[in-house]
């Protein structure tokens, strides 16, 4: 069966950041079961163009002898199970699965507009959790042609605006979330890890995904974006605006661009710097406490 072509596969479409990503399917495989932070996302209309196309096969992966040039082996979700190779005009993503008697197998086109995943044979919970990690990771990619970047923060929902928060693994982002729900009232969270931002005309707007890290926190919203804060863990409590290159060296750690496919990389530039002509970014040196959320509400809400 020709998986990119055959009337007997079923779709299932989603829509994030006001892009329609849709999965393609044999009919009686349960994507939308095995994916369940997506509920809320999911779009019915199926007259609304297709932004990014994933199909999904379980037959057994057509893996090469050539896979390409190895470009990376370094994930912090899969360990030594992840490999990423680029050949010719496609990018190519493995990750063996926990039984270690199987390969999950993704190909995509160049501008990861559309791939084809292989399944193999694993638990419901891995074929959930892999396959919710490779739509990310594709997603992260495509947006990018979209005036859409994805970012490592956690979001504040603030009086109807959002504030995100962004910083090194273990830095605290979540954890400054969580005192701003505590101390700085109609505070709500949006998004604990993985949210989007794009450029429209109504300005700069962060949304809800259906990636959150460990937190379950999937909401399908939007909320203007009122500003960034970098965070630095330090004795005593201080914030500093960051404006021009600062502000670009600030963000661009925290942003999702692979370096190997330079149109994509050239978009992620240029988006972040549209993005920081318009919304303001902070350093925030910090202890964990409630004075550091009041002190960076100060800053970015100094109207209220």
């Amino acid at each position: 069966m020709n998986l990119t072509t055959s009337s007997e596969l079923s779709q299932t479409r989603y829509r994030i950041a006001e892009l329609i990503l849709e999965f393609n399917h044999p009919a009686d495989y349960p994507i939308a079961q095995l994916l369940p932070s997506f509920r809320d996302f999911q779009w019915l209309d199926p007259t609304d163009k297709t932004d990014i196309s994933i199909t999904v096969s379980v037959a057994k992966a057509p893996i090469p002898e050539d896979m390409g040039i190895l470009r990376t082996d370094e994930s912090i979700a899969w360990g030594d199970r992840f490999r990423f190779y680029e050949k010719e005009d496609t990018f190519i993503t493995t990750i063996s699965n926990e039984q270690g008697n199987g390969i999950w197998y993704l190909q995509s086109d160049r501008n990861f507009e559309r791939s084809l995943l292989y399944v193999p044979a694993s638990t419901a919970d891995e074929q959930g959790g892999v396959i919710t990690w490779m739509a990310m990771m594709i997603f992260g990619q495509a947006s990018l042609l979209h005036n859409t970047i994805m970012i490592h923060a956690s979001v504040a929902n603030h009086a109807g605006r959002g504030v995100a928060f962004l910083g090194k693994s273990g830095t605290g982002k979540s954890t400054h979330s969580r005192l701003w729900l505590k101390h700085i009232p109609n505070t709500s969270l949006l998004n604990d890890d993985n949210p989007a931002i794009r450029i429209t005309d109504e300005g700069v707007l962060i949304y809800g995904t259906p990636w959150s890290g460990k937190t379950p926190c999937y909401k399908n919203e939007q909320l203007p974006l009122q500003g960034f804060v970098r965070l630095q863990q330090a004795p005593k409590n201080e914030f500093e605006w960051q404006t021009g290159l600062k502000g670009f060296i600030a963000l661009l750690p925290s942003c999702t661009s692979i370096r190997w496919n330079k149109e994509l990389f050239s978009n992620m530039n240029t988006i972040l710097e549209k993005i920081i002509a318009q919304v303001p970014v902070g350093y925030l040196k910090c202890l964990p406490d409630a004075a550091a959320a009041e002190l960076c509400h100060s800053y970015l809400f100094s109207n209220e």
